[in-house]
C-alpha cells in the first residue's frame, strides 16, 4: 500500500460528525472504542447479546436495541456492531416496510458509517507517525480490533481521496498558471471561463466524495 499523506486528506461531513460525537464524549484513543455499550448510548441505542442473528430493532417511541450474535469472534462482532449502529444513528423506519431501493441506500450509508465509526479519522490521525511502518495496515487493525481486510479497505479509500486531492491541487496550479498567461494576453474572459470550469469540476468531485 502507498504511504499516506494525511495533509492531503479531507474528511467527509459524516466523518467529522462522528468524530465530534466521539470527542465530546471522551473518545480519543483506540481503546476508548472497546466499550461497545457506551458507544451505543452515544448514538441513542442499547446493546444486548443473542444466540440468534445480529440485528437492530426499535419501537415507535424511538427506542433502539442492537442484538449481537455471541458466536461471532471479537473482530467480526465489532464490525457487526458498528454496521448496525448506523441505523439508529442515521436512519428511521422499519426496513421491512421500505422500498427495496431505499433499503439498498441505507445499507450503503451503513457501510460508510461502519468504516468511519470503527476507525475514526480523529484517532487514526494521531497514529500517522506509524505510516512509515511496512505493516501499517496490520498495526491499525490490531489497534482498533478489526479484521486486517477492513483496515486495508479504510486506508485504501483514504488513499484514493488523497490522490484525488493531489490531482485537484495540481489542476488548480496548472489552471492558475494558464490563467496568468491568458491574462497576459489581455484575455481575462478566457481566464474566467477556465476558472469557472475548474469550479464545476471540483463541485462534482466533492459530491461524489461525500457519498464515500
Amino acid at each position: 500500500m502507498e504511504e499516506l499523506d494525511f495533509e492531503l486528506y479531507r474528511p467527509t461531513d459524516l466523518e467529522l460528525w462522528i468524530g465530534s460525537v466521539y470527542e465530546k464524549n471522551g473518545i480519543h484513543y483506540p481503546g476508548d472504542l472497546d466499550d461497545l455499550d457506551h458507544i451505543a448510548t452515544l448514538f441513542g441505542a442499547h446493546l444486548a447479546y443473542t444466540q440468534g442473528s445480529t440485528k437492530v430493532i426499535f419501537d415507535e417511541e424511538g427506542f433502539f436495541m442492537i442484538f449481537l450474535n455471541i458466536h461471532l469472534d471479537q473482530a467480526e462482532q465489532r464490525l457487526a456492531f458498528f454496521h448496525e449502529l448506523a441505523h439508529p444513528a442515521l436512519h428511521s423506519g422499519d426496513q421491512r416496510q421500505l422500498p427495496q431501493a431505499f433499503v439498498h441506500l441505507q445499507e450503503s450509508q451503513a457501510a460508510h458509517f461502519q468504516l468511519y465509526s470503527a476507525i475514526p479519522y480523529h484517532i487514526l490521525k494521531e497514529l500517522e507517525h506509524l505510516r512509515h511502518q511496512p505493516h501499517f495496515p496490520r498495526l491499525i487493525a490490531g489497534a482498533f480490533g478489526v479484521p486486517l481486510s477492513f483496515a486495508e479497505t479504510r486506508l485504501e479509500r483514504m488513499a484514493a481521496r488523497m490522490r484525488q486531492e493531489r490531482s485537484d491541487r495540481n489542476l488548480r496550479a496548472k489552471l492558475a498558471s494558464l490563467s496568468a498567461k491568458v491574462c497576459g494576453y489581455d484575455q481575462p474572459e478566457a481566464a474566467d471561463r477556465l476558472l469557472a470550469q475548474l469550479a464545476r469540476q471540483t463541485a462534482r468531485k466533492k459530491l461524489k466524495n461525500k457519498a464515500r
